[in-house]
């Protein structure tokens, strides 16, 4: 289990410093401010959907995980 939480945080992690990169570029001017309104929201809206799917499986992971073991 520490393994999967360590692929997910540098997974996050990433996630994080690409938004970051990005962000400072369009601070810059590198990369076109539309570019940034036009994709931001959308980049943000799908991590909270996978966060939000990510919870649901961790939920659902932990509730049959804790009654198989118990089963045992």
């Amino acid at each position: 289990m520490d393994k999967t939480k360590s692929v997910f945080a540098y997974i996050l992690s990433a996630i994080v410093v690409l938004i970051t990169l990005i962000s400072v570029l369009a601070i810059w001017d590198i990369v076109p401010w539309d570019f940034m309104m036009q994709y931001f929201g959308k980049t943000i809206k799908s991590l909270i959907v996978i966060a939000i799917s990510a919870v649901v499986i961790y939920v659902i992971n932990a509730l049959l995980g804790s009654s198989q073991k118990s089963g045992n």
